[in-house]
């Protein structure tokens, strides 16, 4: 078979901001892979030659085309300059010019498509090899009032596509996946140059050409029989295509390491959805992370039986735990510690053997935690021993921010760049996230592919799942935001969703 295929990229995605202002829709990653991706594999797996593939490309071309010189050099890009004044059906002409001087002859059948969707390998093969010669792939008895649907006479042609159609009417909603022989692909091309070069309509979709085509061509509808498809038109959009394309499964998972700022609450502000998933999935083990050193095992426990869950403080994963362990095998005798009353009288009560006192000429170590009463005269005193003297530079985590319900506030990772910039010391050793001290003994009673990270941070959480080697689940209902992660240069967390009750 000698098919062709024109994927339609020209689009701004304005409805996808602020992620489309930095690259086009088309490159949006999905599942770690660029939403062009999928449709360029589904083709070439299906048996169209890779040069065969045309892709229709506008705003932000220059990206495409280094994307497509970088993993596709045999797809040819059409540029419209145009792409600010046109709509779809003017890169449709675009892409039936430059085939038409091939010939239409030459080619079997041709497949468009518009590059904001993703679909299902199995789907596009199906589809690409089933045995109509003319066909709109439909995900039949769905209606989506945002999608084209279509309406089928009595021998199932298809006689109208459009937005309007409503719910009684509707057979289903095109995918927008399309396949025509080649005698139709002429016939198309009539239709289309009639509105470009005749009525000089450049601002219209595609489709709008198809119901005038349905007068003079049987169309049939083809039933993608629930296979996974989504057009991204939003972010809602790429969140439903970020849980649909992922091959996370939960049922595999026996225990969750679940931060919890930003993950099962924002500040005092709980995040409801996480907090109902926690307490009706009683099948998983729960683990609650944190790398806030300014509350104690007990605050924790306490915070989260506020909302309902219990949990016992051997289910707090701290890096004041660690702390504890890291100091007892040091065996040191005098420590200087910046942390607020709490903490330190916690501290204080766990090793006796230690005195917590400023004596720079006893002092054998500082542990900087995150001290929420921190003030000048501590500021002082820590960089004295820093600057004159050679004692260990402990630090329990390097959080830039806390995440609050009234927006981020600093983290310890603050107060370490502020002794970097007044010292020139840098810590010795970071205890917390994402070093894998803080979950060392969860190891010792699951296999890693039997445990996932929950987290909303990718340089802590999702590092940390690195370090484990197990599977992480992005929430966005803390510091990540969606964009974030396109930038991300580590490996794509598992699944990315809005928050942890979305996990089915």
């Amino acid at each position: 078979m000698n098919n062709y295929a024109i994927i339609l990229a020209a689009g701004i995605g304005s409805r996808l901001y602020p992620i489309t202002q930095e690259m086009p829709k088309s490159l949006v990653k999905v599942n770690a892979r660029e939403i062009l991706d999928y449709q360029i594999q589904g083709y070439v797996k299906s048996g169209i030659k890779e040069e065969n593939i045309f892709i229709v490309t506008g705003y932000k071309h220059e990206m495409i085309a280094e994307y497509l010189q970088n993993n596709y050099p045999k797809v040819k890009e059409i540029y419209s300059p145009d792409y600010l004044s046109t709509n779809n059906m003017y890169s449709l002409y675009l892409g039936l010019n430059s085939i038409s001087k091939i010939g239409f002859d030459k080619l079997d059948f041709l497949f468009i498509n518009n590059a904001d969707c993703l679909y299902d390998e199995a789907l596009m093969y199906e589809f690409v090899n089933s045995e109509y010669k003319n066909a709109i792939a439909c995900d039949v008895g769905t209606y989506i009032e945002e999608s084209m649907k279509v309406i089928i006479k009595d021998d199932n042609s298809l006689i109208n596509i459009a937005k309007t159609i409503t719910a009684d009417e509707g057979y289903g909603v095109s995918v927008d996946l399309y396949k025509y022989s080649s005698k139709t692909v002429s016939r198309l091309f009539e239709i289309v140059k009639d509105f470009i070069e005749i009525k000089k309509d450049l601002k219209q979709w595609t489709e709008v050409a198809f119901p005038e085509l349905f007068k003079t061509e049987k169309v049939f509808p083809f039933d993608i029989k629930g296979k996974k498809w989504v057009e991204v038109d939003n972010n809602e959009d790429l969140l439903l295509a970020d849980k649909l394309f992922s091959n996370f499964n939960i049922n595999e998972k026996k225990a969750l390491i679940c931060d919890m700022d930003g993950t099962i609450y924002l500040g005092n502000q709980p995040v409801d959805d996480a907090i109902n998933f926690i307490k009706n999935n009683n099948r998983l083990q729960y683990y609650f992370l944190t790398n806030n050193t300014s509350k104690t095992p007990s605050d924790y426990v306490n915070k989260l039986a506020s909302y309902g869950i219990e949990a016992k403080e051997s289910d707090i994963l701290t890096p004041l735990y660690v702390l504890e362990e890291y100091l007892k095998d040091k065996k040191y005798k005098s420590i200087y510690l910046m942390a607020n009353k709490k903490v330190s009288e916690y501290l204080a009560l766990r090793l006796p053997n230690i005195k917590f006192e400023f004596k720079p000429d006893r002092n054998e170590a500082v542990v900087l935690t995150y001290d929420s009463e921190i003030n000048y005269s501590k500021m002082k005193e820590m960089s004295f021993l820093l600057n004159n003297s050679s004692v260990e530079y402990i630090a329990t985590h390097h959080d830039i921010v806390c995440p609050t319900e009234n927006g981020p506030v600093p983290d310890i990772g603050c107060f370490i760049t502020m002794f970097e910039q007044t010292t020139k010391k840098k810590p010795d050793i970071i205890l917390g996230k994402p070093f894998v001290n803080i979950a060392s003994n969860i190891l010792k009673q699951y296999k890693t592919e039997n445990i996932a990270v929950v987290g909303d941070r990718l340089y802590t959480d999702k590092k940390l799942a690195d370090n484990l080697n197990c599977d992480f689940i992005c929430v966005l209902s803390g510091e990540t935001k969606r964009i974030d992660i396109q930038s991300y240069e580590g490996t794509y967390p598992s699944i990315v969703v809005d928050n942890l009750g979305e996990i089915e």
